[in-house]
């Protein structure tokens, strides 16, 4: 069964069974999310699965019982450069080391180099963690301001009237 998928479905597979959704797949593979739903899709049409949770759980099944790993045969298969094999994928796993861990609102994000940072992460990037909050009190200045103009004016029209 697992032979019947294409290499960008079991691509789709493997990030779907790390619990992404399919935008944060789409992120991570550079693709439309509607190209991620529509691989999806052909899986569960091939497996005859009625959802996702069910389309990971059986690759999840095929997997455990074929020995079979995105990253080639296991160590103890005997196959000569499989220990070297193992270890790259152990390291393929790793965020490589020029990537920036960033903790934002309590969780951790691996940024790597040459992926541009959205949000808040841009904002601490560009600014700082100081500059955040200098923003937020530059724009609860403005609001003052803006609502102490609206209540002059309509105290002056108060009078008018």
């Amino acid at each position: 069964m697992l032979g019947q998928l294409t290499a960008k479905q079991i691509e789709v597979l493997e990030l779907l069974s790390r619990h992404l959704i399919t935008k944060e797949i789409a992120r991570e593979l550079n693709i439309a999310p509607n190209t991620v739903d529509q691989r999806i899709a052909a899986v569960r049409e091939k497996w005859g699965t009625a959802n996702r949770k069910d389309t990971v759980r059986k690759y999840a099944e095929l997997q455990a019982i074929c020995g079979k790993t995105t990253y080639g045969p296991d160590a103890v298969d005997g196959h000569p450069g499989s220990v070297e094999r193992e270890a790259e994928a152990l390291e393929a796993s790793q965020p490589p080391s020029d990537s920036v861990i960033e903790t934002v609102g309590g969780s951790q994000e691996i940024l790597n180099q040459g992926e541009r940072p959205f949000g808040l992460q841009a904002l601490d990037e560009k600014l700082g963690k100081l500059g955040r909050v200098g923003l937020v009190l530059m724009f609860a200045l403005l609001i003052a301001i803006t609502l102490a103009a609206v209540l002059v004016g309509a105290e002056a029209l108060g009078r008018l009237l």
